[in-house]
């Protein structure tokens, strides 16, 4: 088999640079050194997500018993293969299902109403510290069941991983989030405990009474899985993030939504698309495998470019126009294969009445750029600070 032959640059940390970069990629590329493998093309990310049996996620990162961050191994099936994903993703189900996340509407509502109320005639606005953050980790919070006194705690834990993808964040952010991440293993243990002694319908009761085959979650487990809730609920929060961010350069596209609320859902899916949040996912080759007419060896590391898939002209039309009325839209902003999101559902019911009560509330809004502190787009596309201003309607 070939290997490609084109220069090799790093990709660039700029995001106007990296989405150049990005563009001028083959679909399956090898960097030189120990820089492992790149995919880039849309048929060839899917084949790697779909194939577990060749591109293993488990062994991508080990965590130490003794690692703050030891909480996010149990449980975590983003960090799985099967057998034990498939088993711990048929557990989650039986509790996550579509029907009991629809019925979490009103909830969601409710939530994004009061932090509306409370924003409500302000000018300017840090939405990500002030509105998109604490509306999703306060849903995720109240979806498990978390007391009122309990969810400052895990709004500060999730505002806090943010800083992981942040260049710019100061020298303790690192420590903020192990710092609040031991926090949260302790309360989530005691609470675990409080519901295994006294269940109620909320989601942490329905996952220690999930059951296969006699097989049921531990309480690491149930904790893991928590704090993998609360850190893809990153993905609703960036997303919402980003809609306003795309949303704010396309003065036409928003005009349109207030003219045409029906197109929402793809408007939101284009977002998802035009600006994926997750830029890419790691996996490691377990055996040799042929990817896009390239032969992969053992052992090798592969970066999987999510955006980059997003953009692949052989399956979207004019990649880099943002269009709400895009015909064909079958982005993987939500991953493909075993490891397809299962908070997908939540997300988008999250980022649809948020913008929704947005669009319904507001005459315009401005996003500032110099305001607006972006993440670092080699792992995820999105802002930790972004100052929207806004021109309010009248409160009826």
């Amino acid at each position: 088999m070939s290997v490609t032959t084109s220069v090799w640059t790093p990709p660039p940390a700029d995001e106007a640079e990296l989405t150049d970069w990005l563009r001028a990629r083959e679909p399956v590329t090898r960097a030189p050194g120990t820089g492992g493998w790149h995919v880039f093309g849309y048929t060839e990310v899917k084949e790697v997500l779909a194939n577990h049996g060749a591109f293993s996620n488990a062994v991508v990162r080990p965590v130490p018993d003794d690692s703050p961050m030891r909480l996010y191994r149990t449980g975590n099936l983003t960090w799985m293969d099967p057998p034990r994903h498939r088993n711990l993703r048929g557990l989650v189900s039986q509790a996550f299902t579509p029907r009991w996340v629809s019925g979490l509407e009103p909830m969601v509502r409710e939530t994004v109403g009061s932090f509306i109320d409370g924003l409500h005639g302000r000018d300017e606005v840090d939405f990500v510290r002030e509105f998109a953050s604490p509306v999703v980790a306060t849903v995720i919070a109240r979806m498990l069941g978390i007391p009122t006194k309990g969810q400052q705690l895990f709004q500060e834990w999730s505002r806090s991983l943010m800083t992981l993808a942040d260049p710019s964040a100061e020298g303790n952010g690192l420590q903020k989030v192990l710092t609040l991440t031991q926090l949260a293993e302790a309360y989530l243990h005691r609470f675990i405990a409080q519901r295994r002694a006294a269940p109620t319908d909320d989601l942490t009761s329905k996952l220690i009474a999930a059951e296969i085959d006699g097989d049921r979650l531990g309480d690491d487990e149930t904790a893991g899985l928590i704090a993998l809730l609360m850190s893809t609920g990153q993905a609703a929060t960036i997303t919402l993030v980003n809609a306003m961010i795309v949303l704010g350069r396309h003065p036409d596209a928003v005009a349109e939504l207030r003219a045409r609320p029906e197109l929402l859902d793809a408007a939101i899916d284009e977002v998802m698309r035009y600006r994926s949040e997750t830029t890419r996912v790691e996996r490691k080759t377990v055996r040799d495998v042929v990817i896009g007419g390239q032969l992969i060896p053992a052992g090798e590391s592969v970066s999987v470019w999510i955006a980059a898939a997003n953009r692949d002209p052989r399956v979207f039309e004019d990649p880099h126009v943002f269009d709400i009325e895009r015909p064909h839209n079958p982005h993987i902003a939500f991953g493909h294969g075993i490891h397809y999101c299962l908070g997908a559902p939540l997300a988008r019911l999250e980022i649809r009445i948020a913008l929704r009560e947005l669009l319904d509330s507001t005459l315009d809004f401005t996003i500032d750029p110099a305001r607006t502190r972006l993440l670092d787009p080699r792992l995820m596309f999105g802002a930790s600070e972004a100052t929207v201003g806004f021109t309010w309607k009248e409160k009826q």
